[in-house]
């Protein structure tokens, strides 16, 4: 194992945590959500009390300092330590850096137009409603009904090369989500507009010199339509590790020092999120379980519609992976609700 230290700090940080560990890395987390599993691959783990951006900061500093550890941001903390990222965070400013390179996004509407009403920042498909009516800290957008999917970019800052299109799970019944709730990710997704996807997310991680691995969500209608950029390691790193057989923490790091390759699509593979049908206590904790992930301990309660745990499968087929997965949901009910 290389004696290089590495602290994860986010939200939830388990998929990040695995990739890096299976790469030969010593791994610390910071971390609002401590799973089952993640003990598996994180030699220590800190709990985030103080959710605000100058306490992790500080926090996460001492921890790196203490363990000699290089921070990888995650999701909830992308600018943590790079201030200029708050462009691309914050919705709002970074559609108005869209707006400078022609790339189509879904218009911004006023007050008094009906369309979609998100948060200015947060990921996962939270608080998104139907409204006619913009408030603070929400953009007003127009509703583009098409297919919500993502590609997946390693970049070095200079260059970028696209790995992966992703089918988006989004609100779906089968795992307990509705609305436009992130509920997971089906890897490759095939669609006759993969080259012009790719080529807008690698042309977007140059223009915003982002380093490492990044994801683009589009909308795909009668054309791509960029809805976000994740800089940062993506739901879907599950999915891609298993239908390309590769490790994304390695490739990151590749990629940083300006080193890719190429990679061939094995099979298809999945990751679904389920969250709770009803209050919850969970009784039993599978962890080493190779289906699923993001486990919660044994005794911990959950209330309805929180995310629980997340379900893997790879298959021949986006449905077979889709069938494999709503199956194993079930299975995991059984087994620990």
């Amino acid at each position: 194992m290389e004696d290089r230290r590495f602290l994860i700090v986010g939200g939830n940080v388990r998929n990040v945590a695995e990739s890096a560990r299976k790469a030969g890395y010593r791994v610390y987390c910071l971390t609002k959500h401590v799973d089952a599993d993640l003990h598996l691959y994180a030699e220590k783990i800190f709990r985030i009390d103080d959710e605000s951006h100058e306490a992790v900061r500080r926090r996460a500093r001492e921890i790196s300092e203490t363990c000699n550890a290089e921070i990888v941001c995650h999701s909830g903390y992308e600018d943590l330590l790079d201030r200029k990222i708050e462009r691309i965070v914050n919705k709002r400013k970074f559609y108005r850096e869209l707006e400078k390179t022609g790339i189509d996004f879904p218009e911004i509407l006023s007050d008094g137009e009906l369309g979609i009403l998100k948060p200015e920042r947060g990921g996962g498909g939270e608080e998104i409603e139907f409204s006619d009516r913009t408030k603070k800290g929400f953009i007003l957008q127009k509703y583009i009904d098409g297919t919500p999917c993502s590609v997946s970019v390693l970049s070095s800052g200079r260059e970028a090369k696209a790995i992966s299109t992703n089918a988006m799970l989004v609100g779906m019944e089968e795992f307990n989500a509705s609305g436009f709730r992130y509920c997971g990710n089906i890897t490759p997704f095939i669609t006759e507009n993969e080259r012009e996807m790719k080529a807008i997310a690698e042309e977007l991680a140059v223009y915003f010199e982002l380093r490492g691995n990044v994801g683009v969500d589009f909308i795909l209608a009668d054309k791509p339509y960029v809805l976000e950029i994740n800089p940062r390691f993506q739901g879907s790193l599950d999915s891609i590790e298993w239908a390309y057989g590769i490790n994304l923490f390695r490739a990151h790091l590749d990629a940083i020092s300006g080193r890719f390759q190429s990679w061939k699509v094995r099979r298809f593979a999945g990751r679904a999120v389920v969250f709770a049908e009803t209050d919850v206590m969970v009784k039993a904790s599978p962890v080493g379980n190779p289906f699923f992930a993001d486990i919660p301990r044994k005794g911990e309660r959950y209330r309805k519609n929180d995310p629980l745990v997340s379900v893997l499968a790879s298959g021949n087929s986006h449905e077979d992976v889709l069938r494999k997965l709503a199956e194993r949901k079930k299975i995991y009910e059984v087994i620990a609700c």
